[in-house]
C-alpha cells in the first residue's frame, strides 16, 4: 500500500528528515514514534505531497486519507454540512457523510450543530469521520488521532481503526500516547533527529511493550 525509499527533506543545510525507508502492507498498522521536532509531521507531509522531498521516493498503491494534527475547521458549518461538502466535491453519494459520522461515534444531536459550538472531543470525531468518508480510507495517515478524546473515546476510536485494519486498510499512526499505539500497531518506527533509528515489532500489544518503547525513545533523546 505504501513504500518509502530513502526519503529526506532539507531546509538549507539542516535536514529535518533523512534516509527514511519502510513499507506498510495491506491490513497492517505501523506506528511513528518520536519527540516533538523529531521529523514525524515532516515525513507525513512528504508522503502526501504537501512538502516536496529533497531526496528519495514515495510509492502509493492507493489514495491516502489524512487526519492532520492541527486542522482549521470551518466553525460556521455543521459536521454534516462539512462531510456532505466533501461528498459533493468528489461526486460521492451524500449518504457516505452520514455513514462516516455514525462510524465516528459522534452523537447525532451534534451533526447539525455549528462546529464552533462543538467540544474538542466532538471536533476530533468529526475529523475522524472526514478521514473515514470515501474510498480513500484504504490507506490512512493519522497524525495524533486521539487528540482531545477521553479514555472511553480513545478506546472506541481504537476499536474503529482496528476494524478498518481487519478489513484490509493500511494505517500509519503518529501519536504521543504510546499505549494506544501499542494496542493498534504491528510495528513501530522510532524516529529521532530526522532519522528512523529503530523498527520494532510488537507481539503481545501489552503495557510492558509500551514501557519498552518509552524507554527506547528516551534512549535516543
Amino acid at each position: 500500500m505504501l513504500r518509502v525509499e530513502g526519503l529526506g527533506k532539507r531546509y538549507g543545510r539542516r535536514w529535518a528528515l533523512r534516509r527514511a525507508s519502510f513499507e506498510i502492507r495491506k491490513g497492517e498498522a505501523v506506528g511513528l514514534l518520536g519527540a516533538n521536532g523529531a521529523g514525524k509531521s515532516t515525513l507525513i507531509k512528504c508522503l502526501l505531497g504537501l512538502l516536496r522531498p529533497s531526496e528519495g521516493q514515495v510509492h502509493l498503491a492507493t489514495e491516502a486519507s489524512y487526519l492532520p494534527e492541527q486542522p482549521q475547521l470551518p466553525g460556521a458549518l455543521s459536521p454534516l454540512a462539512m462531510l456532505r461538502f466533501k461528498c459533493a466535491a468528489r461526486d460521492w453519494p451524500r449518504e457516505w457523510a452520514e455513514s462516516a459520522l455514525q462510524a465516528s461515534g459522534l452523537a447525532q444531536a451534534a451533526w447539525e450543530r455549528p462546529l464552533r459550538q462543538c467540544s474538542k472531543g466532538m471536533q476530533q470525531r468529526v475529523l475522524i469521520a472526514w478521514t473515514l468518508c470515501g474510498p480513500d480510507s484504504k490507506l490512512m495517515l493519522l497524525d495524533e488521532p486521539m487528540s482531545g478524546l477521553d479514555a472511553l473515546g480513545r478506546a472506541e476510536i481504537l476499536s474503529l481503526f482496528q476494524q478498518r485494519k481487519d478489513s484490509g486498510s493500511a494505517i500509519l499512526m503518529c501519536s504521543h500516547i504510546v499505549p494506544d499505539m501499542v494496542r493498534l500497531c504491528d510495528r513501530v518506527l522510532l524516529i529521532s533527529g530526522g532519522l528512523i533509528r529503530e523498527e520494532i515489532a510488537l507481539s503481545d500489544h501489552s503495557l510492558v511493550e509500551a514501557e519498552m518503547l518509552e524507554e527506547r525513545l528516551v534512549r535516543w533523546q
